[in-house]
């Protein structure tokens, strides 16, 4: 399984299917989304003309906002998600405190039984965990290295140990898949700010399992089923 398979089962079961896919750039993800409502967000959109019209083809309206997803957020999802988001994509900088952000904004605008999808939550090796403030930089520092995770991870640490109010797992495939969704965790953790700051790679390393709740990938789910709108409950969320 991977994050586009699990994006698809998680609109899948929603009412509207409105998705907001944040950090597109080529759109190799986001072209293959079927949605009533797909937004692209990306302060560097390159996504060719080509994919443009294959990821047109698999939703009712497209949008693309040529934006920081900080900007997006507080000027154009008012405006694009009135009702709500169904589904929420987030990987754009792939820096915890960013990914905290966006999940914060993508709450915000979240309809019921939304949910939001972090992608890189599970990197596999220090090196592709590595803290950078941008892809170019650590590309410049590993010049042989394409994938690189950051340490979004530390953000699913943070929320476990902060938001009572939230379900937060992670998926073990595609180098760890985030899922968050209002909800009744059914286990937290109990790290201050500053403790997450701190964190490395190599506590990541020793207790994976317990600081991501992580999970095998038919989790998703169960994940899904405990408090998922039936499709048929369109208009009266």
């Amino acid at each position: 399984m991977n994050r586009i398979r699990i994006v698809q089962t998680c609109l899948d079961r929603s009412a509207r299917k409105m998705y907001v896919e944040i950090g597109v750039e080529l759109g190799l993800c986001f072209a293959r989304i079927r949605a009533g409502t797909k937004i692209a967000v990306d302060p560097n959109l390159r996504i060719p003309q080509w994919r443009r019209r294959l990821s047109e083809r698999r939703a009712a309206a497209s949008h693309y906002v040529a934006a920081e997803s900080d900007e997006f957020f507080q000027r154009h999802a008012p405006v694009l998600c009135p009702s709500g988001i169904d589904v929420a994509f987030i990987d754009g900088l792939h820096t915890w405190e960013q990914a905290l952000r966006d999940v914060d904004h993508a709450l915000a605008h979240l309809g019921d039984g939304g949910v939001i999808v972090l992608h890189d939550c599970n990197p596999r090796n220090r090196v592709i965990a590595e803290p950078a403030p941008s892809y170019w930089a650590f590309k410049k520092a590993h010049p042989w290295r394409v994938r690189w995770s950051g340490d979004v991870w530390k953000a699913i640490v943070h929320l476990r140990s902060t938001r009572p109010d939230l379900e937060v797992a992670v998926l073990d495939c595609d180098y760890g898949v985030g899922l968050v969704r209002r909800g009744k965790p059914e286990t937290t953790l109990g790290y201050s700010m500053e403790a997450v700051r701190r964190m490395d790679y190599e506590e990541l390393r020793k207790d994976r399992e317990r600081l991501l709740n992580l999970r095998r990938p038919d989790y998703l789910l169960r994940f899904l089923r405990s408090r998922c709108p039936r499709p048929d409950a369109a208009g009266h969320r």
